[in-house]
């Protein structure tokens, strides 16, 4: 093979390999993390419930102050001003479920 002819074939590969290697390493961070796992990130104490200071702390940002405060209440079933961990987990399903059971729907 002509030094020519591989050079053009590395090319093609090198082309053809980094916009795979790019998509996978994206898909990698769509992953998301789990309640429990959102829960302990959120609980910055460790104490095992989310007081509405530590949900503000890491949610103020991505909803806005006022609504996070909302956020929280709604969250905080038996309005003791802190979220269990059932509470917590319990507000949001999981995008996965959500479309088996509109899946399931129709």
């Amino acid at each position: 093979m002509k030094p020519t002819h591989r050079i053009l074939l590395a090319a093609l590969v090198t082309a053809i390999a980094l916009p795979a290697s790019a998509f996978a390493a994206k898909a990698d961070k769509k992953k998301t993390a789990t309640p429990t796992e959102t829960f302990a990130s959120v609980d910055k104490n460790g104490d095992g419930v989310i007081t509405v200071e530590e949900f503000l702390a890491t949610q103020k940002d991505k909803l806005g102050e006022e609504a996070a405060k909302t956020r929280f209440a709604t969250l905080d079933k038996n309005k003791d001003g802190k979220l269990a961990k059932d509470e917590f987990g319990g507000g949001d399903e999981p995008a996965e479920k959500k479309k088996r059971k509109k899946k399931n729907a129709n």
